[in-house]
């Protein structure tokens, strides 16, 4: 099935798939113990569906079905130029259905794919082949049934109006938080439902987020995000592993289908720090070559001006004197420009973008560089090689190395009367243990 080919819209037909042994034992070891692992396929461009259903099959000591996942591409290829594909949502098989048992009655052994030639089962031998593992399986047939039901759910959210472009830029924002308290962020956003957003009002109407029921906890996020949690606001609470927990507060006197962009605060209790984050949105157009953002107006230019002044009158560390004040860098305030959602964008990734320091961009947009184009003062990756990518900023934020460590209610309350109107707030407190340990780290003795 090669790239031009295409897929019936009569019906669906998946794939059933091997690998070479060792490879398929491993998948299969992966997927029994966590549920997902990700694999590569030929460099060739195979035509896939944004999510697909597959049958997983071992060869030795007879060829045996012995599991049920979906599969979607994932981003980038790893420097390989291979498609890089994600096995989700596994349904594994106790006892794996052979060939003998099936009696190849669907052909089964001439419809079998590997990594390198892969063919499409057509929607008549597929519907017979799903009914055949469910007749062989009757305790597992309702699972099959809700994956089937699955792969077919919309999680995405397509548009670029304002509201889908603050939902868009709400629901990365959680998370980037989920990624720096260490919880698992893939999970938690494909809970997702994007059949709600017409609706939403905010991306936390989207998640299955637990609202933040403890009293307890409210008030003490309420001493560090005092002027606006008086009032009433969409709350939800993500929780982890080890105590790590992003509890989430969404603060909107804007409805979002008007919000101009997205403000994210962060507090972590661990290294009593904090971070903003503006959202802006980069524009890729026939004037420039690639994504970027066009500095138009003096509206940047004023964003950097009120932090430049809330940070000069924000008390430095005194004397640095305990551990969870170290910092490479005590900057609070950063911009992420991001790309436009694409109609392919994976609904649990982060958006691509360029993650720069307040006075990174400040100095950038006095460089020639800035305007080296020719169509005004732009932010983007033909320009700027020197930006923090998702990866770089979520590592330096999550073990406390970058953020402000100043009085924390007195510079939340600055940082929150500055605020342009018409934004969108999110406030996230990211709790965790109070005492550093190595472990935190992954370091176990």
């Amino acid at each position: 099935m090669k790239k031009h080919e295409k897929i019936s819209f009569l019906g669906y037909g998946g794939f059933i798939l091997t690998f070479e042994p060792a490879r398929t034992e491993r998948v299969a070891e992966i997927l029994a113990e966590y549920g997902e692992a990700s694999e590569s396929f030929s460099a060739e461009d195979w035509a896939f569906e944004r999510c697909e259903l597959v049958f997983l099959v071992r060869r030795t000591p007879d060829l045996a079905i012995f599991a049920a996942a979906l599969m979607a591409r994932m981003r980038g290829s790893g420097g390989t130029r291979r498609v890089k594909m994600r096995l989700s949502d596994a349904l594994v098989f106790e006892n794996p259905i052979s060939v003998n048992e099936a009696d190849n009655s669907n052909g089964f052994i001439e419809k079998v794919s590997t990594a390198e030639h892969l063919q499409r089962i057509d929607a008549q031998a597929w519907t017979a082949l799903i009914d055949l593992v469910k007749k062989l399986r009757p305790v597992r047939a309702q699972e099959i049934d809700r994956l089937v039901a699955k792969r077919l759910e919309e999680r995405r959210l397509f548009g670029d109006d304002n509201r889908m472009s603050r939902l868009t830029e709400q629901r990365d924002a959680i998370g980037l938080c989920l990624d720096i308290a260490g919880l698992d962020r893939r999970s938690i956003l494909r809970s997702g439902s994007a059949s709600r957003a017409d609706n939403a009002g905010s991306v936390l109407d989207l998640l299955d987020a637990q609202p933040v029921a403890e009293r307890s906890l409210i008030e003490q996020d309420a001493r560090i995000f005092k002027t606006v949690l008086a009032t009433g606001n969409a709350t939800g609470e993500f929780v982890g592993a080890a105590g790590r927990s992003v509890r989430t507060y969404v603060t909107d006197a804007t409805p979002i289908e008007t919000a101009t962009g997205v403000d994210l605060l962060i507090f972590q209790e661990q290294y009593n720090s904090f971070l903003m984050l503006q959202y802006k949105g980069m524009q890729k157009d026939d004037v420039v070559r690639g994504w970027s953002y066009r500095v138009d107006g003096t509206n940047l230019d004023h964003q950097i001006s009120a932090m430049k002044r809330i940070r000069s009158a924000s008390s430095p560390l005194a004397g640095l004197s305990a551990l969870r004040d170290l910092r490479l860098n005590d900057e609070p305030f950063y911009f992420k420009f991001c790309e436009r959602t694409r109609p392919d964008a994976s609904d649990d990734s982060l958006i691509a973008g360029i993650t720069m320091s307040a006075p990174h961009v400040e100095h950038f947009l006095s460089l020639p560089e800035a305007t080296q184009q020719g169509h005004g003062r732009r932010i983007g990756y033909e320009n700027c090689p020197r930006y923090f990518n998702n990866s770089e900023f979520v590592t330096l934020a999550r073990s406390g190395w970058i953020g402000g460590g100043a009085p924390t209610t007195n510079l939340m309350t600055a940082i929150l009367a500055a605020r342009d109107s018409g934004r969108s707030a999110m406030l996230a407190v990211i709790g965790g243990p109070s005492e550093l340990r190595a472990s935190d780290r992954g370091r176990y003795i």
